[in-house]
């Protein structure tokens, strides 16, 4: 059967015991500064996965340390328009994301946004386990109807039945080719949709107060809409466009932002399997650009590639750029 070539291994027991805890310092540092919780016993870890998509899957393990995801490490880490969700199968995760107090025990589902800070501690008698999902969150927020998820912990029925279609994922990618793999993201983003949505009475609410979370809501519910932009916002939002700006300074202004989720949004449409009559024209219009020509120079350079290409070979590359550059890096590490 053939394996997958795309996959990531990258575990502390492939280095001396006396490097385990600056090799791991350094393999997660995109996600967190990661310091054990005893002096006396080394940080332990591997991770092993694969693209789908725009999204990165895979299973990782872990002995007990602390996660401490910093503005700085957000800056530095290029994965700031990313979700981390997180199936707990051994081990417990709790801890403060932007002052939601969140526990996530086996069985349960953590959602992060890597956009925001957040400290947890990894607490386990042995090898903790989790199954990872980084995506993009245009893709999550689409899924929660433009709501933040940040210290979201999904319980009950409908994290059980998102962890196994999640469990099945992993086990299942390692033999397909990145063309059938990429697929997959549709079949997770479904049952993330279904899964929230059977949820939503009992989670906790998340008072999204700040400007970039207002705006983020407002981006999801108007992307498709060609006026959608820094005047329409400020009026929408009462704030200033030097406000604005100065929320979205760190991703280049908010200009950017919205051009960024509406290419994420037509890669995500020219590489559905369902979706494969709908001519660029048409496509261009219903995700924001005013024509074919205008979606061509963004989409080609974001993504290096024209739509055409995209819709033909997109499910052969991983879609999205963050996401491509992290895969990079940890293949840096893989033996």
């Amino acid at each position: 059967m053939p394996m997958n070539s795309a996959r990531i291994r990258v575990s502390t027991r492939s280095v001396d015991p006396a490097d385990a805890n600056d090799f791991w310092r350094v393999v997660t540092r995109p996600f967190f500064v990661t310091e054990p919780i005893g002096a006396d016993t080394p940080l332990q870890g591997s991770i092993s996965a694969l693209p789908i998509g725009t999204s990165l899957i895979g299973e990782t393990t872990f002995n007990a340390q602390k996660y401490n995801r910093s503005k700085v490490v957000i800056a530095e880490s290029g994965l700031d328009d990313q979700y981390m969700i997180q199936v707990v199968l051994g081990g417990q995760v709790s801890g403060d994301a932007d002052g939601v107090d969140f526990v996530a025990r086996p069985g349960d589902i953590a959602f992060f946004d890597l956009g925001r800070t957040w400290t947890a501690d990894v607490e386990t008698e042995a090898t903790g386990r989790t199954i990872t999902l980084l995506a993009p969150r245009s893709l999550v927020e689409a899924e929660s109807k433009g709501r933040s998820l940040h210290g979201t912990v999904l319980r009950g029925v409908p994290a059980v039945v998102l962890a196994q279609c999640m469990q099945s994922v992993v086990l299942a990618l390692p033999h397909l080719d990145p063309d059938a793999a990429a697929g997959y993201e549709d079949v997770v983003a479904s049952l993330l949709r279904v899964s929230l949505g059977i949820a939503e009475p009992d989670l906790s609410p998340r008072l999204d107060h700040s400007l970039r979370d207002r705006a983020y809501a407002y981006i999801a519910e108007h992307l498709s809409e060609t006026w959608l932009g820094p005047t329409s916002m400020c009026a929408a939002l009462s704030v200033s466009r030097a406000q604005l700006y100065r929320a979205f300074a760190s991703d280049g202004g908010i200009a950017l932002v919205i051009r960024r989720k509406r290419l994420e949004l037509v890669y995500r449409e020219l590489t559905r399997a369902e979706m494969p009559n709908e001519t660029i024209d048409a496509l261009a219009l219903r995700c924001g650009f005013t024509s074919k020509s205008q979606l061509a120079r963004a989409f080609k350079d974001f993504y290096g590639m024209t739509p055409s290409q995209a819709r033909t070979d997109g499910r052969h590359t991983i879609g999205d750029p963050s996401i491509a550059r992290l895969h990079r890096r940890l293949e840096f590490f893989s033996p």
